[in-house]
């Protein structure tokens, strides 16, 4: 869950660098490489989820995500929308994945060079895979993450890496 959580605001996430035209997602924001103090809540109708990591993003890292998540979404999500407008970045998508339908508005704000904040709020409905059983899902998620650039460099961490609270080094992102 950690890994999905960071891959699906890496996807929103990204100093905004060139990527390959036809890979670009229009008007995504990219972070800027180096350490970075990430606040992330995450709530499914229990309460609130708190999690604070120290993260180390790598440039190629971050592009690579954003050019990934834009191809799986042209491929699964009959509805994938960019707009920019008064320092904002949304996204609305409605996307496809065998039997559940996710929908999902994320919220970008920030420059992204030395903050940023992340807003997503998401509702799956549908099935869980056979191997899971099959019963109905239906799960209504909100996930807010807040990032404070801190340095150009990670020190021991590698790109991907996270350092938890409690001090151990996880990979959220390859």
């Amino acid at each position: 869950m950690r890994r999905c959580i960071f891959g699906l605001l890496s996807m929103a996430l990204g100093s905004a660098a060139p990527l390959g035209a036809s890979d670009e997602a229009p008007g995504m924001p990219l972070r800027k490489a180096g350490l970075w103090e990430l606040r992330t809540e995450t709530d499914e109708g229990a309460g609130p989820r708190t999690q604070a990591l120290t993260m180390c993003v790598g440039d190629e890292m971050e592009r690579e995500t954003v050019r990934i998540s834009n191809s799986e979404n042209r491929a699964n999500c009959p509805k994938y929308e960019i707009n920019k407008a008064s320092g904002r970045t949304t996204i609305d998508a409605s996307c496809d994945y065998g039997d559940r339908k996710v929908t999902t508005r994320t919220v970008l704000e920030g420059d992204f060079t030395t903050t940023f904040r992340a807003k997503v709020v998401s509702s799956t409905d549908g099935n869980a895979p056979k191997a899971q059983g099959g019963h109905p899902v239906n799960v209504k998620r909100t996930i807010l993450q807040e990032g404070t650039y801190v340095s150009e460099s990670c020190g021991e961490l590698k790109a991907g890496e996270a350092r938890t609270a409690d001090g151990r080094t996880v990979t959220v992102m390859q």
